[in-house]
């Protein structure tokens, strides 16, 4: 029986700061993708998730925060893991955000484009946003 193998690579690390870095991060991500070889829907959807979380950190985290690009493989899957968090204020109520009502559609909108969403939030403490997009074997 083969053994369950998980590894990953980071690709690129990222400070978020500023709007200038939210692209940045974007064009990072969606070359990283590419290079793994995403589809090009692949990669809108990547992109937009991304700008969307990292953009939660310049607009709403009242703190830095940083991005890491990580090339993940699991169980003969390949896939591309972003890892988004800042020191901010937190997120009071996670499961409002989710639901889109606290304050908009951007964390709902990631998780329905990725294949793989974890948020961990509390008031006081910050926010970590991972996702996954595996690449689908044709």
């Amino acid at each position: 029986m083969a053994a369950n193998t998980h590894e990953e690579i980071e690709l690129a690390k990222l400070p978020i700061v500023r709007i200038q870095d939210v692209l940045l991060s974007r064009m990072i991500v969606r070359e990283e993708a590419a290079r793994l070889g995403f589809s090009s829907q692949a990669l809108t959807q990547i992109a937009t998730a991304v700008s969307e979380i990292a953009r939660n950190v310049v607009q709403h985290a009242g703190a830095a925060g940083q991005i890491r690009v990580l090339k993940t493989s699991e169980s003969g899957r390949l896939g591309l893991k972003i890892a988004i968090e800042d020191g901010g204020t937190g997120i009071a109520d996670v499961d409002r955000a989710l639901a889109g009502t606290s304050p908009g559609a951007g964390i709902p909108g990631s998780r329905k484009l990725m294949d793989e969403f974890v948020i961990g939030s509390a008031a006081g403490t910050g926010t970590t946003v991972t996702m996954v997009k595996w690449l689908s074997i044709a």
